[in-house]
């Protein structure tokens, strides 16, 4: 990007007006519910993989999903929350970053870890198709983040949860698990390629426009969201990487699958809590007419949590058996572990989601960092006992001290606010209310 150049504004298409609450929740709902049928779909992939003897398949997408996140966030972290809530110039910085820059790492360091897996005994070809995955992945979430910002949430859950039961279908005629994701993949890649750029909303091709002097600008662009990238990277990931360096690829295999659902839920709570994080952040770019965001997408991913959570814990014998088949000693207690931790984990994520769309970068930050802390000193505790059920309780324990503080704080604030102005006070002063969010500031 040459000196004082101002990338193009990019018309964005809005949605006819409806009711602010009315739109959030029902936007909030679409996304939700496509989000916990991709999950479901996750779910059913891995039982029927590791039903079909597959485990191998999925030690492999574990590991290589940890290791190369790690890759991914230290090239690129932060891109990807700068790139859905920044502005035009941001945002081409972002996307020039991961396809000049981010992509090509990915490649080499796919390579470079299969080879080092492959000699600990993980099938090669499965590492480097769940390589591809994340690449893949990686791409497609620029133009989610397009769709996102565009309120788009019904064509952006369609195509995703299209290609998971194409997916499914293909593990179903045995194709391998990774092989499979793999092309589910590509096919979504290109489906949100289509939609972001239809109707003639300026929305220009992924590729184009790049800029090398851009692309190495997103690292000092970036540096704000680089923090909470890390943290929230090294608390999904440094579990499975630390298990993976003292247990058996098998049993990496088995807490692998568990891990994959809970982070498939967490996934669900994540893509509602983007539908508040989106308004916010069309409200402070101006884009599109002003509306006021409200808690309710909140309230309902935190109750929605729990209520899953719940049904986790009870049926965690059965899923970690009949319908997962997994035949490793405590794999209920791992799977009840992890989904105590995922109201909590939905809390964190409000409160830090709602500040991104505020731009207050950095208290998201704070959380993520506080949350990867408490996930570190509970490994380096276990550093030579380290067994997949203590690495479970140290991911909820985590989440669930941090939600209490963020809970803690919030009370603390509201019970210190003064009591609002009756309103004949208010008349002429012309304040507008400040709109609410999970532990405002």
């Amino acid at each position: 990007m040459t000196a004082g150049h101002v990338p193009p504004t990019v018309s964005v298409s809005t949605p006819p007006e409806r009711s602010n609450g009315t739109g959030l929740r029902a936007n909030t709902l679409v996304v939700s519910a496509s989000s916990l049928a991709n999950g479901l779909l996750n779910a059913a992939m891995l039982a029927y993989a590791a039903r079909q003897g597959q485990t191998a398949e999925i030690a492999a997408y574990s590991v290589m999903t940890a290791a190369l996140t790690w890759v991914a966030i230290l090239v690129m972290g932060g891109s990807s929350l700068l790139y859905v809530s920044g502005d035009e110039h941001e945002r081409l910085a972002a996307r020039s970053q991961r396809l000049l820059i981010a992509l090509p790492v990915m490649a080499a360091a796919t390579c470079l870890i299969a080879g080092l897996y492959a000699v600990q005994g993980y099938a090669g070809t499965a590492l480097v198709a769940a390589g591809c995955v994340l690449m893949l992945n990686s791409l497609a979430e620029l133009r989610y983040s397009d769709l996102i910002r565009q309120l788009r949430f019904v064509g952006v859950s369609a195509a995703l949860t299209g290609t998971r039961v194409l997916a499914l279908g293909l593990l179903i005629v045995d194709v391998p698990l990774t092989a499979a994701l793999a092309t589910g993949a590509a096919i979504y890649l290109l489906l949100v390629e289509v939609l972001a750029r239809r109707d003639g909303n300026g929305v220009q091709p992924i590729w184009s426009g790049l800029s090398g002097r851009a692309a190495r600008g997103a690292f000092r662009l970036n540096r704000r969201l680089f923090g909470h990238s890390i943290g929230d990277a090294f608390s999904a990931r440094a579990g499975t990487l630390a298990l993976s360096l003292v247990a058996s690829p098998h049993v990496v295999g088995c807490y692998g699958a568990l891990v994959s659902i809970y982070q498939a839920l967490v996934a669900v709570v994540f893509s509602g809590l983007r539908v508040p994080m989106a308004m916010r952040t069309r409200r402070r770019h101006r884009i599109g007419p002003p509306r006021p965001v409200g808690r309710e997408a909140e309230i309902i991913s935190t109750v929605a949590a729990t209520v899953v959570a719940a049904g986790i814990v009870g049926l965690a014998p059965w899923l970690a058996t009949d319908v997962l088949g997994l035949d490793v000693a405590g794999a209920a207690v791992w799977l009840q572990l992890l989904a105590v931790a995922l109201p909590f984990a939905s809390v964190n994520r409000a409160f830090a989601l709602s500040r991104i769309g505020d731009g207050d970068y950095r208290a998201a930050t704070r959380t993520a960092a506080a949350v990867a802390v408490i996930v570190l000193v509970g490994l380096l505790a276990q550093a030579t006992t380290l067994t997949p059920t203590g690495t479970a309780a140290v991911a909820g324990i985590a989440e669930l001290i941090v939600a209490v503080a963020i809970l803690t704080a919030a009370a603390r604030r509201r019970i210190r606010r003064p009591a609002p102005a009756s309103p004949e006070s208010q008349v002429g002063t012309g304040h507008a209310s400040r709109p609410g969010s999970v532990g405002a500031r």
